[in-house]
């Protein structure tokens, strides 16, 4: 099925008798998948990895809009990408692919199914489904260690300092040490864990629950908890930052704006439908994904500015890219397999006229 973005970034008027300015997002380009995608999709600056229900993985050139190739990966994982590599799952193995080529580069085999696997600098965490982790080199897929964590991992993990922080499905909070898999602190948050963020010197983290829906902040080095501010919905995603503020979304359609130092509020906006996932911070406007749109405020002051609306539903939230002006900076993928980007429209200069339209030219 066709599917088409129509992306109007509707501006908020200046004031009640102004007339709305808008700003178009134009299609840049369109690819059909071989099938509809199992799950999310992968990233790298240039390239779009997505396997299929049918078993195929499926790299997209973001530039050009155009399949750079593909190949079988049966039960593949969401993929991971980074420093020239493609990581996925497969069943009990570990793949490492030449991005550009799709070519296998490394293999190896683990004693569980792969559920998970996420690329950080030179790491990559291997989440199996009986929730041990697994951390190999990413260049060569040479084991460092693994830890039994008896529960599977609820988000994806966060990097900080020389840890890596992981969110569990049975509630806790643990903190690893990355050379070795050693748990430096562990809390438990009593609830469910939406995300985890490491955001300068502190540990952003969003929870669900009739009980507890809050946002809080912990000490990267001890795991004490330094602030927490309460939501009326399940928190969605993690957490993105400016230094001066975190801006996080919640179910009860509100994103909000918060002191990265003491968590009290700096601004809230409310949402026209459910997150469908975690604010994203692109220069000075933050994007917050819905089920078919996009909704954009200022980070300083929360104002509405636009939105991208969709027609159709999204298989996850659009990715917001930076790079060229004339380039695709929205990417979004459909239940249906079409993927699809998007660049804001460039307009003509404005040329001066020397005469004016329908003035006798001079002699």
């Amino acid at each position: 099925m066709f599917w088409l973005l129509t992306a109007l970034l509707q501006a908020a008027p200046a004031s009640p008798a102004a007339p709305a300015a808008t700003q178009v997002l134009d299609p840049r380009w369109t690819v059909s998948l071989p099938a509809a995608p199992a799950q999310g999709a992968g990233y790298d600056a240039t390239t779009a990895y997505v396997a299929t229900r049918e078993g195929q993985l499926v790299a997209i050139d973001l530039e050009r809009g155009a399949i750079r190739w593909q190949r079988e990966v049966a039960e593949a994982t969401v993929p991971d990408a980074g420093a020239g590599l493609v990581f996925v799952g497969s069943r009990q193995t570990v793949l490492a692919l030449d991005a550009v080529s799709g070519e296998t580069r490394w293999r190896r085999a683990l004693p569980g199914a792969v559920s998970s696997v996420y690329f950080d600098t030179g790491w990559l965490l291997c989440v199996a489904a009986d929730g041990s982790l697994y951390a190999l080199r990413a260049n060569n897929g040479e084991a460092i260690w693994n830890t039994a964590l008896s529960s599977r991992l609820a988000v994806a993990p966060a990097a900080g300092l020389d840890r890596v922080y992981v969110g569990l499905a049975d509630g806790r909070l643990v903190a690893l040490a990355l050379a070795t898999g050693r748990v430096v602190w562990s809390r438990p948050m009593g609830h469910r864990i939406t995300g985890v963020s490491a955001v300068a010197d502190q540990l952003i983290v969003g929870t669900a629950g009739s009980a507890n829906r809050a946002v809080y902040s912990f000490d990267l080095v001890r795991g004490d908890q330094r602030w927490r501010w309460r939501v009326g919905g399940d928190v969605s995603g993690s957490a993105s930052s400016n230094g001066r503020l975190i801006f996080v979304a919640s179910r009860d359609n509100v994103v909000r704006a918060l002191d990265s130092r003491s968590g009290t509020l700096r601004w809230s906006a409310d949402l026209p439908a459910r997150p469908l996932g975690a604010p994203v911070l692109i220069g000075d406007t933050v994007r917050v994904p819905l089920a078919s749109s996009v909704a954009l405020f200022e980070a300083t002051t929360g104002k509405a500015v636009g939105t991208v609306a969709a027609t159709g539903d999204l298989n996850e939230p659009p990715l917001s890219r930076t790079g060229r002006p004339t380039g695709a900076t929205l990417v979004a993928i459909t239940r249906d397999g079409v993927i699809s980007g998007f660049g804001r429209r460039i307009e003509p200069p404005t040329a001066l006229l020397t005469d004016l339209p329908g003035a006798r030219a001079r002699p």
